[in-house]
Parts: structure tokens; C-alpha cells; sequence
């Protein structure tokens, strides 16, 4: 009887890697290069390749547009840590628990690095300050919620800031498992 083997695929690459887990000394995994997995591999790289071409110039387009945003300059708050009392159980509303939230705003910044004057840019103060009213806030029922709100906020107070990044993550959840946190990320753009 053969066992049972669980394989993930790496998600980065052209080429994947397989990483497998034997859950059965009898079966050992498949070798990581050669043999038919790699040829596999490289066929839905290819199928994936195809699909991307096959989706018009619209679509290219789009895909552009969001990618320099996503490479311009921006400002990087990380790891923000807050007692709120957001979620949908009773309990969490009433003990509350830590969140820890992560914004990326993207802006120009040169004036700022040229000129080395903050009213060129935006505080980072600023930005932590609106996620911390938003946690410590009233409370929201969903992890949606309070990120929608942090980036809403943001580009509403900060014409200058094109789009923003919002991650929320919730550490203690009540999930049996292991786990470092659950959480959403969102990006939101500012509307032409």
C-alpha cells in the first residue's frame, strides 16, 4: 500500500519547486528536479504564459497601470500594535484583543528627499495616528471593515497619497491551531 504525500508548489518562480511531506514512512517523496514533475511544471508555466497574453490589451494595460504604482515611492509603517474590541462574537467586543497593522502609502517623494522639509511629504505620525483612532475606535465587525476605514481615512486626509495598503492582522483568534495571526490586506486606489 502506498502512503499518502502532500506536495506544495512554490508560487514564486517560472519553474516551481516541489516541497513534499511523506505522511508514510513506506512512500518516500518524488525526487525535487527532473523526471515528470519538472515537465509538468514547465507546461503550466507556459499554460499560464498563454493565458496572461490571451487577455487582451485592456487587461495589459490595467496590469501596467498597477504595477507603477506599486513601484513608485511610498511610506512604510509596519507592525503597528493596538487593543480594539472589533470582531463578531460577543466576547471579542466586550474583553477586546491586540491587532497589528501595516501601511504602505504611495506618494511622490522626491520634493521631500530634495528638500529635506516635512512639508513635503506626510508624517508618518499622521498616518499612525488614523490607524489608531480606527482600532481604538468604535467597534467594527470585520477585519474588512477596519482596514477599509484606515485606507478611506488616509486618502481622504492626504490628496497627495495615490493609493495606500492596509494590512490587518488578528494574532489571537480563537482557531484550534497553530498559527501566527489571521487577517485581510487591501489596496485602494485614489479614483481619477
Amino acid at each position: 500500500m502506498g502512503g499518502h504525500v502532500s506536495c506544495l508548489l512554490g508560487p514564486r518562480s517560472s519553474h516551481p519547486q516541489q516541497i513534499c511531506l511523506s505522511l508514510s514512512a513506506t512512500t518516500p517523496p518524488p525526487p525535487p528536479t527532473g523526471g515528470a514533475s519538472a515537465s509538468t511544471a514547465t507546461i503550466r508555466a507556459r499554460r499560464r504564459r498563454r493565458r496572461r497574453r490571451g487577455r487582451g490589451a485592456m487587461a495589459g494595460k490595467k496590469e501596467e497601470e498597477e504595477a507603477v504604482v506599486y513601484r513608485g515611492d511610498k511610506l512604510i509603517l509596519r507592525g503597528l500594535r493596538f487593543h480594539g474590541t472589533h470582531g463578531v462574537k460577543p466576547e471579542e467586543k466586550k474583553l477586546g484583543q491586540k491587532f497589528v497593522i501595516d501601511v504602505d502609502a504611495w506618494m511622490d517623494l522626491a520634493a521631500a528627499g530634495d528638500s529635506d522639509d516635512i512639508s513635503d511629504t506626510v508624517s508618518y505620525t499622521e498616518i499612525y495616528r488614523i490607524a489608531k483612532n480606527v482600532v481604538e475606535g468604535p467597534s467594527h465587525n470585520l477585519l474588512e471593515s477596519v482596514a477599509q476605514s484606515i485606507a478611506n481615512s488616509t486618502l481622504l486626509k492626504f490628496p497627495q497619497i495615490s493609493a495606500v495598503r492596509v494590512k490587518v492582522e488578528k494574532p489571537h483568534v480563537a482557531v484550534q491551531g497553530v498559527l501566527d495571526y489571521l487577517g485581510v490586506e487591501i489596496f485602494r486606489q485614489r479614483k481619477a
